[in-house]
């Protein structure tokens, strides 16, 4: 264990977008089982190197530095402690949890509070239930108590229903005043075909904004009678992961339908924001049989369009988003860490001469789940067959 994984934060992404499932008609992408491990490699980036740090049975969603301990949750349910490059089960989930579909699993792990002895995190994760594709499971957010070991019970302090079992989303990420921001996906299926992005009056494709209390979550925001008291922003398709920036911007990856995965920023994170969907996909009106190379055009007013997009070429499928970096070797420029799950690879959005830019670190052969950065600028990627590799400068 290296004394820089107490820097460390893994993020999830959000697997679906073009992936295509059950819940959206015929796939367009096989899911790959679960594989022993077989190595990283890289198909550019020749500095650099791509070592194994941890051997998983299930892919790693988060990895959170809790007092002296490094805490990894992984989809299945399993909460566990990182020693060496194996894990000791602290907490099991997995009677708990929904893994039905690929898009269900323990989603978000996040410290209840910035003081490092700690031992008490907020999760979102899809309740067990049958695995009939008839029955959908609702997403909880609950208080999970660390020291009660392995059979500790989740206590939920907010509870959302779903329509599908995809665009499931649920990050979260803590703020300086203790409150949490989530994302969540629109209830799933192509289109977003009860329209959730739009309606503020549903809590699904977009991003709350909460606190806990007395054992509830708690609106931390309430913008507007017109709009539920939880939501801040909307329009979002599947917003699996997000980050903010030091000067308190909001970036979030969300995972496109037809044609665009995209970047999404906002420089002040609670000034609500419409992020367009299913108005809008990338920076063109969305329909559901738009060809991709439609002309771009301005969004129009009240809508924000993403800050970099692109599509589904050269084997990409699904953005993942990942921790603000700051300046290393590996990432010269501070900007926010994302990738993509089809293709392995990993870049940095970050401010350039034309506005927000995007610069490649690595292609690798890896199903990429999850991006994590390390003290030292070691860039940590989780594979959806298991394992944590280091991306590094030679």
């Amino acid at each position: 264990m290296r004394a820089s994984l107490l820097a460390l934060l893994l993020i999830l992404p959000a697997v679906s977008g073009c992936l295509g499932t059950s819940e959206e008609g015929p796939p367009a992408f096989e899911w790959p089982e679960p594989e022993p491990i077989v190595g990283c490699e890289l198909t550019s980036g020749s500095n650099l190197s791509c070592d194994q740090w941890l051997n998983t049975s299930s892919a790693v969603i988060d990895i959170v530095p809790l007092d002296t301990n490094v805490i990894v949750s992984m989809l299945d349910g399993t909460i566990a402690r990182w020693v060496g490059n194996e894990t000791q089960p602290l907490v099991n989930l997995t009677s708990t949890v929904s893994t039905c579909h690929n898009e269900q699993g323990l989603l978000a792990f996040e410290a209840m509070d910035a003081d490092p002895s700690t031992n008490t995190v907020l999760i979102a994760y899809v309740e067990a239930g049958p695995c009939d594709p008839a029955h959908v499971s609702d997403v909880a957010v609950a208080v999970l108590d660390l020291d009660q070991g392995l059979d500790a019970v989740p206590d939920v302090v907010l509870r959302l229903p779903q329509i599908k079992r995809n665009h499931n989303g649920a990050d979260l990420v803590r703020l300086e005043d203790g409150s949490f921001l989530m994302s969540v996906g629109d209830g799933g299926g192509s289109n977003d075909p009860y329209g959730h992005g739009q309606n503020t009056t549903s809590l699904l494709g977009g991003i709350l904004h909460f606190s806990v209390e007395n054992g509830s979550a708690v609106p931390a925001s309430n913008v507007s009678d017109e709009q539920d008291d939880f939501l801040l922003h909307h329009g979002l398709r599947n917003p699996f992961r997000m980050a903010q920036d030091p000067a308190g911007g909001l970036w979030i990856a969300d995972v496109g339908q037809r044609c665009w995965e995209e970047v999404n920023y906002i420089p002040n994170w609670d000034v609500p924001t419409n992020f367009g969907w299913n108005q809008r996909e990338g920076h063109m009106p969305f329909s559901a049989d738009a060809p991709c190379d439609t002309p771009s055009t301005e969004p129009p007013a009240g809508l924000v369009d993403p800050v970099l997009t692109y599509g589904h070429d050269e084997g990409r499928c699904s953005i993942l988003g990942g921790p603000w970096v700051e300046s290393s070797v590996l990432t010269p420029t501070p900007g926010f860490l994302y990738g993509d799950f089809c293709s392995g690879e990993v870049w940095v959005a970050h401010a350039g001469d034309l506005g927000t830019e995007s610069t490649l670190i690595a292609d690798t052969n890896l199903f990429i789940v999850g991006l994590a950065v390390a003290d030292d600028g070691t860039i940590l990627l989780s594979s959806w067959t298991g394992g944590v590799y280091a991306l590094s400068a030679n």
